[in-house]
């Protein structure tokens, strides 16, 4: 426990964070449709959040690798509970100005929040590191399941106001960060670029870091798992609506929520019995998995089944890539490449989330599953290579 005291802590900061992030994906635009001058620009807050969160991942990375993981995330923490009391008084006054501010306000603490997995990690021993990322993901599934209902009681006590109470309750949930960050034990490594253990001039050339071929799987599987996810999620509930089946798209979402965080009970586990390339693999197959069903009908089930799918293969894809990303890097880089990895992602995720309700309007259903598809094609393919490579290698019996 003593070793784990600091994932345990980290896990509690990620079910403050994921609270926080649903509550900006679900009621910034239904606010910003109240606010909004002219509805086609509702969804600009949570465009703003998605864009602030993948332009500041990678100066977030830069200050925790000069400072410290917990100065970032107080940091993090103190910019997301101005932006949620910015928002809270948007919605009070009608704003929709103040709205679009307070959302891309909210940035810097999404993009510090990416590295609770990363500092869990590098609290434990390097063999148990999946375990460490798998178990800081269980905070998802804690928060998935209480807030719905912290929803309600915080919309009561404002009901004067339309989602006023939403974004009181993320203000109320930022804060909670502070508590476990204060308690986070100091890693077993120092964070200063400038200490004995830590030495700018050992970082390799960022060219080096990026041509390593783990560098490029765990950031193709990151990513585009990431990508993937948000593609077929952002449209499920408009596909669901077009199909006169919209009242089941709460409970189909929640269902995909606890499969993408329930797994992290064992996902670790099976890192380390398995190896990286056949959970990543396993994680492929539920993607196709999920897409082979959409595509084979539009009833409740098989957007429910689909959506199931979707989030087992974005866990051990996410997860996975991850947990390569850790092995590719030295203390005195991982400042820019974990910040270069977390842009990527939020990069190819926003332009994911954007593309999932055009494509959907313009070309229908069927289509976002084929170009899911296409994605699915480009990682698998690049991680087989990667994967075959290194069985060949030890066959040779080169390192």
């Amino acid at each position: 426990m003593t070793q784990y005291r600091n994932v345990i802590l980290l896990a509690l900061a990620q079910a403050c964070f994921l609270a926080t992030s649903m509550t900006m994906v679900t009621f910034a635009g239904l606010a910003g449709i109240a606010a909004a001058p002219d509805p086609k620009y509702a969804t600009l807050p949570v465009t703003l959040s998605i864009v602030s969160t993948a332009l500041t991942t990678a100066p977030m990375s830069i200050i925790m690798q000069r400072t410290s993981r917990r100065f970032g995330f107080r940091l993090g923490a103190a910019v997301g509970v101005l932006s949620a009391l910015m928002m809270t008084y948007a919605v009070y006054s009608g704003s929709f100005i103040l709205l679009c501010v307070g959302a891309l306000m909210v940035g810097p603490f999404q993009s510090s929040a990416q590295y609770y997995r990363f500092a869990a990690a590098e609290s434990v021993p390097a063999d148990k590191s999946p375990r460490a990322i798998s178990f800081v993901l269980i905070g998802g599934l804690v928060a998935s399941f209480f807030v719905p209902t912290l929803w309600r009681f915080f919309g009561d006590l404002f009901e004067g106001v339309d989602y006023m109470g939403a974004f009181v309750f993320a203000a109320v949930v930022v804060a909670c960060v502070f508590i476990p960050v204060a308690f986070l034990r100091p890693l077993e490594e120092a964070f200063d670029a400038g200490s004995d253990n830590v030495k700018e001039e050992d970082a390799r050339p960022m060219g080096a870091i990026v041509r390593q071929p783990g560098f490029i799987v765990a950031v193709v599987n990151a990513a585009l798992g990431y990508a993937m996810m948000s593609f077929v999620m952002t449209a499920t509930p408009l596909a669901m609506e077009i199909c006169r089946i919209g009242e089941a798209s709460p409970e189909v979402i929640q269902q995909h929520v606890i499969a993408m965080f329930l797994p992290s009970l064992f996902t670790g586990f099976l890192i380390q019995r398995f190896g990286l390339f056949s959970i990543l693999l396993v994680g492929h197959m539920a993607f196709a998995v999920a897409f082979m069903t959409a595509l084979s009908g539009i009833e409740v089930m098989h957007f429910s089944v689909a959506l199931i799918a979707l989030g087992l293969g974005w866990n051990f894809c996410f997860v996975g890539g991850t947990t390569l990303l850790t092995r590719v890097h030295t203390q005195a880089e991982k400042g820019r490449v974990q910040g270069l990895n977390e842009f990527l992602v939020f990069s190819t995720t926003g332009v994911a989330s954007f593309a999932a309700g055009l494509i959907l309007n313009l070309y229908g259903w069927q289509t976002v599953n084929q170009a899911a598809f296409v994605m699915l094609v480009i990682a698998s393919a690049i991680t087989l290579v990667w994967g075959l490579a290194g069985h060949v290698r030890k066959a040779l019996g080169r390192p």
